[in-house]
């Protein structure tokens, strides 16, 4: 196409081409507005999770159950809101509303993204709220297979199942094996020993 040939093609075509350059422009400041909200909203959820921190860092529930209302309500998309879930969750076994606590921890792992570390958090804490409960079976299903975060709770969490299930054998090897998942010098070793000794008593 000669220059005169593409001047006549740009003027003919000057509507359109305005057009969608128009829209690639409306295009680009959407997602440049849309990316400087979401920064926006993630420093508003981190300001709002800083006070629920401090106000369970004070035990000053009730302030920090307004604060994981606020992320829930209007953060849900940020991990802040995934944090608060778990917090919540916490309180509700601190006040004895084990119902309200083992929604939230299901919510949690319902979850496809998570913050690192939480998952295995969320189901630990799920599973120690079953045991509590007396539901030792359910407890090891949400405890699942071993994973390298929090093995030493993880283990020792088993044994105290299989012990509650009068299964001395199990409750043994788990606690043997959150025994060895410890530093040698870490003093929570002796109390491990303790429940290995009374797992003696009964096997």
């Amino acid at each position: 196409m000669t220059g005169p040939e593409l001047s006549d093609y740009l003027y003919r075509h000057r509507k359109s081409l305005i057009l969608v350059f128009a829209l690639v422009v409306l295009g680009a400041m959407g997602f440049f507005g849309y990316a400087k909200y979401q920064r926006h909203q993630m420093a508003q959820a981190a300001a709002v999770y800083s006070e629920l921190t401090q106000s369970m860092a004070a035990n000053q529930l009730a302030a920090a159950q307004v604060s994981a209302q606020t992320l829930l309500q209007k953060y849900p998309d940020t991990p802040y809101a995934t944090m608060a879930r778990f917090f919540t969750a916490r309180m509700a076994m601190m006040q004895h509303h084990e119902a309200q606590a083992q929604a939230q921890l299901e919510a949690i792992l319902k979850k496809d993204h998570l913050p690192t570390g939480m998952a295995g958090l969320a189901r630990f804490t799920l599973a120690e709220l079953q045991l509590d409960q007396g539901q030792a079976k359910k407890a090891l299903d949400t405890l699942g297979a071993p994973g390298t975060v929090y093995a030493p709770l993880y283990w020792e969490l088993r044994g105290d199942a299989h012990e509650y299930l009068r299964a001395w054998p199990k409750a043994r090897q788990d606690y043997l094996k959150a025994e060895q998942a410890l530093p040698a010098t870490d003093p929570y070793r002796a109390y491990l020993q303790l429940k290995l000794a009374n797992i003696g008593v009964h096997s």
